[in-house]
């Protein structure tokens, strides 16, 4: 086997390959927490408890594109496994296209966790009641611009 994993062999790979890896929920999400830091004009770090560092701190972001057979979100690695580590959460929801930015006291105050896994309704209980506290945490804490 030839050796083929400098830069731009990667990079030629990368670019055949792309929507193959699009499909991977986690690519998918290491791309949208690069792209919303770029968006937000922040620093892109990836460290332990924050993805990006800016003016109003550090932020965890939280992408999902996936609704559970029980009609809802998730996001997961992110309940006490993240406590002091972000300023914000960032939630985006990848099937409503929908985002919020919660600060960190509120977020563990007000969330209820499965463990590190924090789930809310898909429908943001306009058909069902589900995950009714973690589903009004994030509605009073959307971006709406």
């Amino acid at each position: 086997m030839k050796y083929s994993y400098g830069k731009e062999d990667l990079k030629a790979w990368l670019l055949k390959n792309l929507d193959t890896l699009l499909e991977r929920q986690t690519f998918q999400a290491l791309i949208v927490e690069v792209k919303v830091a770029d968006d937000a004009n922040n620093v892109f770090v990836n460290k332990a408890g924050h993805d990006e560092v800016g003016k109003n701190g550090r932020i965890e972001t939280k992408f999902t594109n996936y609704i559970k057979p029980t009609g809802e979100l998730r996001i997961n690695s992110a309940g006490v496994n993240k406590y002091g580590g972000f300023d914000f959460m960032r939630i985006i929801d990848g099937v409503n296209k929908r985002i919020f930015e919660i600060p960190h006291d509120v977020y563990y105050e007000r969330g209820n966790f499965y463990g590190n896994e924090f789930l809310w309704s898909a429908s943001y209980n306009k058909t069902d009641f589900k995950q009714l506290r973690n589903t009004k945490l994030l509605l009073d804490y959307e971006v709406t611009e």
